[in-house]
């Protein structure tokens, strides 16, 4: 199972607000990269967070037994990359068509490629005043077989719990229609992403979080142990280690009204009718 994580600055704005060009540039990496997609890239444009400057736009791709996610900031000309996938592909070549397709500055970004199926159990040291978030990953033996439904249910009551925000209920998906190998699931949220990834012939669950924002997450361990099975292997990397840099370069002159960010966000209010 390969990770790789890219924290990149200087990007260009237009690049990182242009949907169409997102999603083009993700089903292009995939291809030429050889992982294996079995959904087209999902596109969240975010336009109502708290802070006026970190518009963007937030998008994943299923892979078999994996993902990939970006996440884009225009007016702070940086965007952030997580891609797992439970097969080989070349890492330096991703990271390089990346900076094709969004060209970034590398004295100031970030990049590291990880055997999830290697690493054990570390946790780096930070100072949380000088990163934007950590980078929690998980590999755990199953207790009992996850469902689509329980996978569903399990991302979205994690969301309160952590105190996360969520800009999008769970997708759940098996990687094939007949005979599927994985089933995944992924959550957006307005802190980045939560994910789960089962393998129905090992019985190991693969999950991870990435928040944007630090978060109190001595109690994962815990949490998973209980929920899901026993955790074997358990990472906590800080995310945004350069994010000095991450300050906007432009302010967002046209912030949307609080209306505007209300009708946006009803559904949250919607679904506990």
């Amino acid at each position: 199972m390969k990770h790789i994580m890219l924290d990149a600055y200087g990007a260009d704005e237009s690049r990182l607000n242009d949907v169409k060009y997102i999603n083009n540039s993700l089903n292009l990496i995939a291809e030429k990269i050889g992982v294996v997609t079995v959904a087209p890239p999902f596109l969240l444009p975010y336009y109502y967070g708290l802070e006026p400057e970190d518009v963007g736009i937030s998008s994943f791709v299923f892979l078999k037994g994996g993902h990939i996610t970006i996440h884009t900031f225009p007016l702070r000309e940086c965007y952030f990359v997580d891609m797992v996938f439970d097969g080989e592909f070349d890492a330096e070549k991703t990271r390089g068509l990346f900076k094709k397709a969004f060209p970034f500055d590398e004295s100031k970004s970030e990049f590291l490629a990880e055997d999830r199926d290697q690493v054990k159990t570390y946790e780096r040291p930070f100072n949380p005043e000088e990163i934007f978030g950590p980078h929690i990953f998980a590999k755990i033996v199953a207790k009992k077989e996850p469902t689509l439904d329980s996978i569903f249910d399990f991302l979205e009551a994690l969301i309160p719990e952590l105190n996360m925000t969520p800009i999008i209920r769970p997708y759940v998906i098996k990687n094939a229609i007949t005979n599927p190998t994985y089933l995944s699931g992924i959550v957006m949220i307005a802190e980045s992403h939560i994910s789960f990834h089962y393998n129905l012939t090992t019985k190991i669950i693969y999950f991870d979080i990435f928040s944007c924002k630090m978060f109190d997450y001595s109690k994962i361990v815990k949490l998973l142990s209980k929920k899901l099975g026993t955790v074997t292997s358990y990472v906590v990397i800080a995310r945004g280690s350069k994010h000095k840099f991450n300050k906007a370069s432009k302010g967002n002159h046209h912030p949307i009204s609080g209306k505007v960010k209300a009708y946006n966000s009803a559904w949250k209010d919607n679904i506990f009718k």
